[in-house]
């Protein structure tokens, strides 16, 4: 039997290319493991640095003083931080 190569791609049904990430689904969020990403956002409060940890969907999490107990209680909890622009 002779199998003749092709440059065609093949498409899994699970192979999802968003184009707009802003555009996605809730449920395309949490196909990219939305529960388990945060990031972080710095700011004054009382004329103090503080730090807050949002959730991927914006949703504020926690607040702390400084950003080594940030990074403690996102490992602990075992979520991963993502850069926001």
């Amino acid at each position: 039997m002779h199998v003749a190569a092709t440059n065609q791609a093949v498409s899994h049904e699970s192979d999802t290319v968003i184009a707009e990430p802003r555009a996605m689904t809730p449920a395309e969020l949490r196909q990219l493991g939305v529960p388990s990403l945060v990031y972080l956002r710095a700011g004054m409060r009382n004329g103090e640095v503080r730090f807050a940890i949002h959730a991927a969907d914006g949703t504020p999490m926690a607040e702390v003083e400084d950003i080594e107990l940030a990074i403690e209680l996102v490992s602990e909890h075992g979520m991963e931080f993502v850069a926001v622009h």
